[in-house]
Protein backbone atom coordinates (compact mmCIF):
# COMPACT_ATOMS: atom_id res chain seq x y z
CA UNK A 1 0.00 0.00 0.00
CA UNK A 2 1.15 3.51 -0.76
CA UNK A 3 0.81 6.46 1.59
CA UNK A 4 -0.57 8.60 -1.26
CA UNK A 5 -3.34 6.06 -1.95
CA UNK A 6 -4.33 5.99 1.72
CA UNK A 7 -4.39 9.81 1.83
CA UNK A 8 -6.58 9.93 -1.29
CA UNK A 9 -9.10 7.62 0.37
CA UNK A 10 -8.92 9.15 3.86
CA UNK A 11 -9.08 12.88 3.09
CA UNK A 12 -12.65 12.96 1.69
CA UNK A 13 -13.89 10.74 4.55
CA UNK A 14 -12.30 13.10 7.07
CA UNK A 15 -13.43 16.30 5.33
CA UNK A 16 -17.05 15.09 5.44
CA UNK A 17 -16.74 15.01 9.26
CA UNK A 18 -14.80 18.29 9.65
CA UNK A 19 -11.67 16.31 10.50
CA UNK A 20 -8.19 16.62 9.07
CA UNK A 21 -5.33 14.22 8.47
CA UNK A 22 -2.25 14.77 10.62
CA UNK A 23 -0.07 11.82 9.61
CA UNK A 24 -0.12 8.54 7.71
CA UNK A 25 2.36 5.72 8.23
CA UNK A 26 2.41 2.50 6.23
CA UNK A 27 4.84 -0.23 7.30
CA UNK A 28 6.34 -2.89 5.06
CA UNK A 29 3.82 -5.33 6.58
CA UNK A 30 0.91 -3.06 5.48
CA UNK A 31 0.19 -1.84 8.98
CA UNK A 32 -1.52 1.49 8.26
CA UNK A 33 -1.62 4.13 11.00
CA UNK A 34 -3.72 7.27 10.51
CA UNK A 35 -3.54 10.17 12.93
CA UNK A 36 -6.51 12.51 12.69
CA UNK A 37 -7.69 15.65 14.43
CA UNK A 38 -10.31 18.39 14.30
CA UNK A 39 -10.61 21.92 15.60
CA UNK A 40 -12.86 20.55 18.38
CA UNK A 41 -10.85 17.40 19.16
CA UNK A 42 -11.57 13.76 18.33
CA UNK A 43 -13.20 11.09 20.48
CA UNK A 44 -12.85 7.31 20.30
CA UNK A 45 -16.23 6.82 18.62
CA UNK A 46 -15.19 9.13 15.78
CA UNK A 47 -11.97 7.14 15.32
CA UNK A 48 -13.99 3.90 15.13
CA UNK A 49 -16.42 5.35 12.56
CA UNK A 50 -13.62 6.74 10.40
CA UNK A 51 -11.72 3.44 10.61
CA UNK A 52 -14.76 1.45 9.46
CA UNK A 53 -15.47 3.79 6.57
CA UNK A 54 -11.88 3.85 5.33
CA UNK A 55 -11.53 0.08 5.77
CA UNK A 56 -14.67 -0.37 3.66
CA UNK A 57 -13.03 1.57 0.84
CA UNK A 58 -9.84 -0.50 0.86
CA UNK A 59 -9.68 -3.81 -1.00
CA UNK A 60 -8.53 -6.63 1.28
CA UNK A 61 -8.65 -9.04 -1.68
CA UNK A 62 -5.99 -6.97 -3.42
CA UNK A 63 -3.76 -6.44 -0.36
CA UNK A 64 -4.11 -7.54 3.24
CA UNK A 65 -3.62 -4.76 5.79
CA UNK A 66 -4.11 -3.69 9.38
CA UNK A 67 -5.67 -0.25 9.92
CA UNK A 68 -5.39 1.90 13.03
CA UNK A 69 -7.06 5.31 13.31
CA UNK A 70 -6.16 7.47 16.31
CA UNK A 71 -6.35 11.05 17.47
CA UNK A 72 -3.16 13.09 17.33
CA UNK A 73 -3.89 14.07 20.93
CA UNK A 74 -2.13 16.30 23.38
CA UNK A 75 1.64 16.22 23.26
CA UNK A 76 1.88 15.01 19.67
CA UNK A 77 4.22 17.20 17.56
CA UNK A 78 2.48 19.49 15.09
CA UNK A 79 2.71 18.22 11.52
CA UNK A 80 0.04 20.22 9.66
CA UNK A 81 -1.05 23.86 9.58
CA UNK A 82 -4.46 23.06 11.07
CA UNK A 83 -2.76 22.04 14.32
CA UNK A 84 -1.17 25.48 14.57
CA UNK A 85 -4.53 27.17 13.91
CA UNK A 86 -6.27 24.94 16.47
CA UNK A 87 -3.77 25.97 19.14
CA UNK A 88 -3.80 29.76 18.71
CA UNK A 89 -4.20 31.21 22.20
CA UNK A 90 -3.10 27.97 23.88
CA UNK A 91 0.12 26.99 25.60
CA UNK A 92 2.71 25.21 23.45
CA UNK A 93 6.29 24.04 23.84
CA UNK A 94 8.77 24.78 21.09
CA UNK A 95 11.95 22.72 20.81
CA UNK A 96 14.55 24.61 18.86
CA UNK A 97 17.19 22.92 16.71
CA UNK A 98 19.87 24.51 18.91
CA UNK A 99 18.55 22.44 21.84
CA UNK A 100 16.71 25.21 23.73
CA UNK A 101 13.05 24.78 24.75
CA UNK A 102 10.62 27.70 24.88
CA UNK A 103 7.09 27.48 26.29
CA UNK A 104 4.41 30.10 25.83
CA UNK A 105 1.06 31.02 24.35
CA UNK A 106 0.91 30.59 20.57
CA UNK A 107 -0.17 34.04 19.38
CA UNK A 108 0.26 33.71 15.61
CA UNK A 109 1.92 31.69 12.87
CA UNK A 110 2.59 31.79 9.16
CA UNK A 111 4.63 29.73 6.72
CA UNK A 112 7.91 31.16 8.07
CA UNK A 113 7.38 32.04 11.73
CA UNK A 114 5.57 31.36 14.99
CA UNK A 115 4.90 34.03 17.59
CA UNK A 116 4.94 33.06 21.27
CA UNK A 117 4.09 35.08 24.35
CA UNK A 118 5.02 34.28 27.95
CA UNK A 119 5.60 36.00 31.25
CA UNK A 120 8.97 36.18 32.99
CA UNK A 121 10.59 38.19 35.74
CA UNK A 122 12.92 40.89 34.43
CA UNK A 123 14.68 43.91 35.83
CA UNK A 124 12.52 46.95 35.15
CA UNK A 125 14.01 50.43 35.11
CA UNK A 126 13.09 52.33 38.27
CA UNK A 127 12.32 49.19 40.29
CA UNK A 128 14.59 47.35 42.72
CA UNK A 129 12.74 44.05 42.33
CA UNK A 130 12.33 42.10 39.15
CA UNK A 131 8.84 42.46 37.76
CA UNK A 132 6.68 40.00 35.86
CA UNK A 133 6.51 41.22 32.25
CA UNK A 134 5.00 39.81 29.07
CA UNK A 135 7.53 38.79 26.47
CA UNK A 136 6.63 38.19 22.83
CA UNK A 137 9.07 36.49 20.50
CA UNK A 138 8.90 35.66 16.82
CA UNK A 139 10.68 32.40 16.03
CA UNK A 140 11.63 31.31 12.53
CA UNK A 141 10.09 27.94 11.73
CA UNK A 142 13.35 26.91 10.11
CA UNK A 143 14.91 27.02 13.61
CA UNK A 144 12.17 24.85 15.13
CA UNK A 145 12.70 21.13 15.67
CA UNK A 146 9.13 20.54 16.87
CA UNK A 147 6.12 22.19 18.48
CA UNK A 148 3.68 20.44 20.82
CA UNK A 149 0.62 21.52 22.74
CA UNK A 150 0.96 21.45 26.52
CA UNK A 151 -1.50 20.37 29.18
CA UNK A 152 -2.05 23.19 31.67
CA UNK A 153 -3.03 21.97 35.14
Amino acid sequence: MKTEDIKAIAEPVLAARDLFLVDVKVSRDNVVELLIDSMAGVNIQTCVEVSREIEGRLDREKEDFELTVASAGIGYPFKVEQQYAKNIGKKVEVKLKEGKNVAGILKAFDADTVVLEWEEKRAVEGSKKKQLVKVEETIRRGNVKEIRDVVVW
